[in-house]
């Protein structure tokens, strides 16, 4: 998020790793504050509650709302064992502790942008920045690699 955050800053393309249909279960940060509180709140221990959307949003439609449906975008391959979607359960920690996200995923994301400032000194990542910072991953997680490690 941020690397995108920080290219629509310099004006330069969007980096999608894949076709950008990989979904994810975006959740703004005072709505994982909550979910934190209510849990810290309840008297119940030793649970496991799931935090997120409920609602996988796609990188496509991310670059959209931050760049506009004509975001000058580049594809780079996407990265072996990358998840195509992540999708959090949230029906327990809504049952037991009444918690549910407050904000919409595009409500988040124009938080996000109204602050944007912040991103202005992060590093600024290209295709060839991220090919040589994902160059191990690569290496070690391509098919070749996986079927020798499991002896195939």
């Amino acid at each position: 998020f941020g690397v995108f955050l920080r290219q629509k800053i310099a004006g330069k393309p969007f980096t999608v790793v894949g076709d950008g249909t990989q979904r994810r279960d975006f959740l703004y940060a005072s709505d994982v504050a909550a979910g934190f509180l209510a849990a810290a709140e309840t008297p119940m221990s030793g649970e496991i509650w799931n935090l997120g959307a409920g609602n996988p949003q796609s990188v496509n439609r991310l670059i959209e709302i931050l760049g506009g449906p004509k975001a000058e975008v580049v594809y780079i391959p996407k990265r072996p064992g990358e998840p195509d979607c992540t999708w959090a359960d949230i029906g327990k920690i809504t049952r037991e502790l009444g918690w549910k996200p407050k904000l919409s995923f595009e409500e988040g994301v124009q938080r996000i942008l109204d602050n944007i400032d912040y991103w202005r000194e992060a590093p600024l990542w290209d295709p060839g920045s991220i090919a040589q910072a994902t160059k191990t991953w690569f290496a070690y997680m391509s098919d070749s690699n996986e079927k020798s490690r499991h002896g195939g």
